[in-house]
């Protein structure tokens, strides 16, 4: 049934700090950097739902559905609620319906669409399934669900349907799992948030933005789900305002976008990538040989790194810091850095490890700034003996 708009006031929604964030696909010979993300259409007048997180400071849109491609322009846009609207003229077969009955259960099976790790995975879209784990988001905020639906960057504005391929949501977030497993010691798996359907509906309200509401009174296969979701969803891509070409040191050139990348070239070749100087002689131990990017088409940028430990301690955690140029060795301040990554390796004396993290795309000079080492006194960076009884952490999926 067609819900026509209604005055509304418009509706605050505290931004969680976990965002998803939008994904960046490089060129090969693209000299400006891309965000994209998902969107999905509510109105035969394509109106496009998405994440402001999304289109929030671009000096163009365009958006995709299969072979089809158009410009697109911003209609409304809340950066506190991450909600926004696109108006395109791109012909979608398909518009979801918000579902108004019955009331979301604690439990029931919901499936996320959208275009995450694109340049890597299927352009043609990903789904994945999960159950709604809780009706109330970070701090029991009502604003939000919790649903174990994995998503990743650039489902962000994707819609989260309910097994009669109803819109119950809009996919926003996800919890840090290193973030947490530094606090609490143990990794948080599939815990992923959407904007209730709800809330996107007093934002269409409050912005007189047509759209449908419909009730769930059976439930489909998840296949025909499926096709509903890649019909009515595109993929958005935004070309952000002042984005400037990227100085691209000759040892950490950029990687040609394809299905299968190659590695980049090693980092330790002509790159700052021992440990500071001047730190203890066990920190110096702690050595950064290799960064790769497996996914050059993401952002924050996927990067592995090769961790060597010649220290006589096991090592919990190692912060990198990254700079976008570099004419000497690693700075001993870390002011000079323009930022910083915690990583959970757990590696024991003499181990090397491959281990990931997410960076800014303007990352390519990396140092080791500080290690946690195992042993009786796990507080901070000051070397420790190797604790035989302490157990690593769990790996942390991304």
């Amino acid at each position: 049934m067609r819900h026509e708009p209604r005055s509304a006031h418009r509706l605050a929604l505290a931004a969680l700090a976990l965002s998803l964030g939008a994904q960046a696909p490089v060129h090969a010979q693209s000299t400006t950097a891309l965000r994209s993300g998902t969107g999905f259409a509510v109105s035969r007048a394509t109106h496009i739902v998405t994440n402001a997180h999304v289109v929030n400071a671009c000096k163009s849109l365009r958006v995709l559905s299969g072979v089809q491609q158009s410009s697109a322009r911003v209609l409304a846009m809340d950066t506190e609620a991450d909600l926004a609207v696109l108006q395109s003229s791109i012909s979608i077969s398909k518009t979801l319906a918000m579902r108004s009955q019955p009331a979301l259960r604690l439990g029931e099976s919901v499936i996320a669409f959208g275009f995450p790790l694109t340049g890597a995975l299927s352009q043609g879209g990903n789904l994945t399934t999960g159950n709604v784990s809780a009706l109330a988001g970070l701090q029991d905020d009502p604003r939000y669900l919790q649903m174990t639906a994995p998503v990743q960057p650039g489902n962000s504005g994707g819609p989260l349907l309910d097994g009669g391929g109803n819109l119950i949501g809009v996919i926003t977030s996800k919890l840090d799992a290193l973030a947490i497993a530094k606090r609490t010691g143990d990794v948080p798996q599939n815990v992923n948030f959407a904007i209730k359907a709800g809330v996107v509906e007093t934002f269409l309200q409050a912005h007189k933005i047509p759209y449908d509401v419909a009730v769930t009174d059976a439930q489909l296969a998840v296949a025909d789900v499926a096709d509903v979701a890649k019909q009515a969803s595109v993929r958005i891509e935004c070309t952000p305002s002042g984005a400037a070409p990227t100085a691209r040191p000759q040892a950490a050139r950029a990687v040609p976008q394809q299905a299968e990348p190659p590695p980049p070239p090693d980092m330790a070749r002509g790159t700052p990538v021992q440990s500071d100087a001047g730190r203890d002689q066990m920190l110096q131990q702690i050595e950064l040989t290799a960064v790769r990017t497996p996914y050059p088409s993401t952002a924050p940028a996927m990067r592995e790194l090769d961790i060597v430990n010649r220290s006589p301690a096991s090592v919990l955690q190692v912060t990198v810091g990254w700079l976008e140029r570099s004419d000497r060795g690693c700075p001993a301040s870390r002011s000079a850095y323009h930022g910083a990554k915690d990583l959970y390796v757990s590696l024991k004396t003499g181990q090397s490890v491959t281990t990931m993290g997410e960076f800014s795309d303007q990352a390519k000079y990396f140092c080791i700034l500080a290690a946690q080492f195992l042993g009786p006194d796990r507080g901070g960076d000051s070397p420790a003996q190797p604790s035989t009884s302490a157990q690593p952490p769990p790996e942390p999926t991304r």
